[in-house]
């Protein structure tokens, strides 16, 4: 196997655990746990850091610049040639990634609609029937007849 297939695999094993971690970020979202969120971006956080080292290694491999698309790489890797099975499997992996993050980020988004709703509630609440008290129940406007002390 050579050095260009061996970080071909390696990349996609970094990618199918980053999948791993999109596939959990989902099921976080959708179950409204907002604990597992917070530790997942950190996770995803150091997967992406991982991925962008091994995309720059594999960048570097081929003479171009760190920056460089799927495309290119792709074109240079393969000169004409058919995608090797390892280059496939990393093209499946990386749709499933897009994928994924499209879905997780429509399931954000819904969460924030769902947030907004509940705040625009809130909001209303508090300007038509008064200020919440101590005890958290709706309580009428402060009495103004009150001076400070007695308070």
């Amino acid at each position: 196997m050579s050095q260009f297939d061996n970080q071909l695999t390696r990349l996609a094993r970094e990618l199918e655990a980053f999948l791993a971690l999109l596939e959990e970020e989902a099921l976080a979202l959708s179950a409204g746990n907002p604990d597992r969120l917070s530790e997942l971006v950190t996770l995803r956080q150091s997967a992406s850091l991982r991925l962008g080292g091994h995309w720059k290694v594999l960048a570097e491999q081929l003479q171009l610049p760190p920056q460089a698309g799927f495309a290119a790489l792709r074109d240079k890797a393969m000169a004409g040639a058919a995608p090797s099975p390892a280059w496939r499997a990393l093209e499946s992996l990386t749709r499933e990634a897009a994928r994924l993050n499209q879905v997780n980020g429509r399931l954000i988004e819904e969460q924030m609609r769902r947030n907004q709703a509940a705040m625009q509630v809130l909001q209303s609440a508090l300007s038509s029937r008064g200020l919440y008290g101590a005890d958290g129940r709706v309580s009428d406007f402060p009495n103004l007849n009150r001076s400070i002390d007695s308070a």
